[in-house]
């Protein structure tokens, strides 16, 4: 699948991913368009995503028991570091909130397999959106 923006100008379009239709994963499941067991070291993989002209920050709907963090790559779990988010408790495995990060790499441009990759805590993840402000 190919996750598309539409650009109508310089800047790109906000859009969204549903966390369910990654295309590739290690250590996750996945239930009512959720990814639960989203612990270090597990991932999920979105094919052909088009970052467009680039994109300055990104939002995450989530739910954890605790905090933890995830990093946003290009190309592979290990590959090009674009962002990191850090989030807190949502005190419940169903009590969804946002979070993100402000300072997503705009650099990161054109079309790229883009990896959601747990580096600390667990959570559940429902949606993520990239955005510019």
């Amino acid at each position: 699948m190919r996750y598309t923006p539409n650009n109508g100008g310089t800047i790109a379009s906000d859009f969204q991913l549903h966390a369910c239709e990654y295309s590739g994963a290690s250590g996750v499941t996945s239930w009512h368009c959720g990814v639960g067991g989203f612990y270090p070291g597990s991932w999920i993989k979105f094919d052909n995503v088009n970052l467009s002209t680039g994109y300055n920050a990104f939002a995450v709907s989530y739910a954890s028991t605790q905090s933890g963090s995830f990093d946003i790559r290009l190309g592979s779990p290990n590959g090009r570091l674009i962002g990191t988010v850090n989030y807190g408790s949502t005190a419940g495995w169903e009590n969804y909130q946002w979070s993100g990060t402000p300072a997503l790499d705009a650099t990161a441009q054109g079309v790229h397999d883009i990896y959601i990759v747990s580096r600390a805590g667990a959570a559940n993840l429902r949606e993520f959106w990239f955005k510019n402000e």
